[in-house]
């Protein structure tokens, strides 16, 4: 009786920690982001708008063509393993006026349901989760309507291959405008995606993501030369280091005729350990709409990122 009391007293929900390949906790997508650590569903104004916010791509240049490259570091497992596994992060996308096109593949954590802990009354049932890494490479395609002067709505139905198995889903995309303010809300993984393994196990199932985002730029719409912007998860995620709820804030400059373009932004979780993370990153080119760009991520091991890439726009 007091093993049972005991049982039922634990938490309704235990993290087994399974990594299953090499991903990396805070997986970024698109050079530009990453080095504003994140901040970029109010900004949105290229490409990566098809992952970062769908109703973006209509806020951008008229033609947008980015494509990047990225590597991030996984922390050892288990822990007497003393080399860290890597993990990339690829995009290419295209954009113009109301349509975008992409095709990724980064790394992410989804969550497996294992059989009940303890049986007992179903109120007082404990679910174990087991944690997987997965990186399943998505085709994406974004479309928007205007609904006013000021807000726009977009969506992703997207095709995605992951494990042995392949799925559709759907993200979907809000921006608000306001002179030099844009407000944007992103909610990703939809139909919460399950992808089956070689291995025959239960399914791993990506849980839906919802992000908000603002920013103020000071010469929207076009190019600005600076924006500042601030993100938030609304909603947890999983990782094997524990849920995660991120905030993000960045900052965007732009110099010598658009030429060249400096960034910097901070981000942790607010929730369970802080795992804070420090980005920079530099645009440059010869022409103000062909750019070569990078970015660096530093921060505990799996927070540690770098990428580069190119980007056009006009």
């Amino acid at each position: 009786m007091l093993t049972k009391t005991r049982n039922s007293c634990l938490l309704a929900v235990i993290l087994v920690i399974t990594p299953h390949g090499p991903a990396w906790a805070q997986s970024q997508i698109g050079t530009r982001a990453s080095g504003m650590a994140g901040a970029f569903v109010a900004v949105a104004d290229d490409a990566t708008a098809v992952y970062w916010n769908p109703a973006g791509v209509a806020s951008g240049a008229l033609i947008s063509a980015v494509v990047d490259y990225g590597r991030g570091e996984d922390p050892p497992h288990p822990p007497q393993t003393t080399v860290p596994q890597k993990d990339t992060a690829v995009f290419v996308g295209l954009s113009a006026t109301a349509i975008g096109v992409a095709y990724y593949r980064f790394g992410t954590y989804g969550a497996r349901n294992l059989e009940p802990a303890v049986t007992a009354a179903p109120s007082r049932e404990e679910v174990r989760r087991s944690v997987h890494a997965v990186s399943p490479s998505t085709l994406g395609v974004s479309l928007v309507q205007s609904l006013t002067d000021h807000l726009v709505v977009g969506a992703t139905p997207k095709f995605m291959h992951g494990g042995s198995s392949n799925t559709f889903d759907v993200d979907a995309g809000v921006m608000l405008t306001a002179n030099r303010f844009h407000v944007g809300l992103v909610a990703r993984n939809l139909t919460t995606p399950s992808f089956d393994t070689t291995e025959g196990d239960a399914a791993t199932e990506l849980g839906r993501e919802v992000r908000l985002g603002g920013a103020w730029g000071s010469g929207w719409s076009g190019m600005s030369r600076v924006i500042v912007a601030v993100d938030g998860d609304l909603m947890s995620r999983v990782t094997p280091a524990g849920d995660r709820r991120d905030v993000a804030a960045g900052i965007e400059t732009w110099w010598l005729s658009q030429r060249v373009g400096l960034r910097g932004g901070v981000r942790r979780s607010t929730i369970g350990d802080s795992r804070s993370a420090v980005s920079a990153g530099f645009s440059a080119g010869f022409t103000a709409g062909m750019l070569l760009e990078g970015h660096v991520t530093l921060g505990q091991s799996d927070e540690r990122s770098w990428s580069i890439g190119a980007r056009v726009g006009f």
